[in-house]
């Protein structure tokens, strides 16, 4: 179009130079007028300048819509066997994330989906059978970028990585880790006495619901810690764990024996004690 422009200016002072006459000269002028979608060249850089300008605008726009962060807990999460948790994330600032797909996994697993929300809803039909029924985001907190997932019914088997990935609306990932512990305090240590058998009587702790797996100690009245033969390990429904130990005591006169179940990660620890009477 340029090019068009400066001929036709070209050929109107050609044709004045060359001694046209002025009629003729105002005629190309007034063609020249007529035709008001072109321009001069002068006009046309102007307008072009402006491109650099519209796509720093146009970047700009798109990169702030993109400009939030994934954010986690700064340790592990605890959380106690049989009851719920939850695994806090959110976007930063407060984006809504209803038209997000938001998905949690743990990836060292087999079957590694634990949730996922797309299109506006919750779709777990490939979901690891063992979370069933058993997480939940918050719907009322999506708009405000709460994107946390709410494990229900804690189990042992629960404990480990999960990661939470965002898909945002313009293509992008965004990914983050938690960490689960999982934790059970368990009940206080239960004595049993055995039979007698040719002056020694045996002696039997148990203690219930403990997770990590605690120690079990048996003592004399004196502190001291007695022999023992292995412990016996025995697993609930939810991943819990049962000990028993026991210990044969010579029936040499009265005194008190104890049992300690020591749980040190949880700093727990529960005690019993056993008076047996002498001859």
């Amino acid at each position: 179009m340029a090019l068009i422009l400066q001929e036709s200016s070209n050929t109107v002072r050609s044709r004045t130079e060359h001694g046209a006459g002025d009629g003729e000269a105002r005629k190309a002028r007034a063609i020249a007028s007529e035709r008001p979608d072109r321009f001069s060249t002068t006009e046309m850089k102007a307008d072009w300048s402006m491109c650099p300008y519209l796509i720093l605008l146009i970047l700009h726009q798109t990169s702030r819509s993109e400009m939030f962060q994934l954010l986690g807990p700064a340790g592990p999460v605890i959380a106690v066997v049989g009851e719920d948790v939850v695994l806090p994330t959110h976007l930063k600032p407060n984006i809504s994330a209803e038209d997000m797909r938001i998905e949690w996994f743990r990836p060292q697993h087999r079957d590694p989906l634990v949730h996922l929300y797309l299109l506006g809803e919750s779709r777990n039909e490939s979901q690891n059978p063992s979370y069933s029924g058993r997480t939940a985001l918050f719907p009322e907190e999506l708009r405000k970028g709460n994107t946390s997932l709410r494990l229900s019914r804690v189990q042992v088997s629960d404990e480990g990585q999960y990661w939470c990935r965002i898909h945002s609306k313009s293509d992008n990932n965004y990914r983050i880790m938690v960490s689960l512990e999982v934790r059970a305090v368990g009940t206080e240590p239960v004595i049993f006495r055995e039979a007698d058998e040719e002056g020694e009587v045996g002696l039997l702790c148990e203690s219930k619901g403990w997770y990590p797996q605690p120690d079990l100690i048996w003592q004399d009245s004196g502190g001291h810690n007695l022999l023992t033969e292995k412990p016996e390990i025995l697993w609930d429904s939810l991943g819990r764990i049962a000990i028993r130990t026991r210990v044969v005591i010579k029936r040499e006169g009265s005194s008190t024996f104890t049992c300690r179940v020591l749980q040190q990660k949880l700093h727990e620890e529960k005690v019993t004690e056993f008076y047996l009477h002498g001859e």
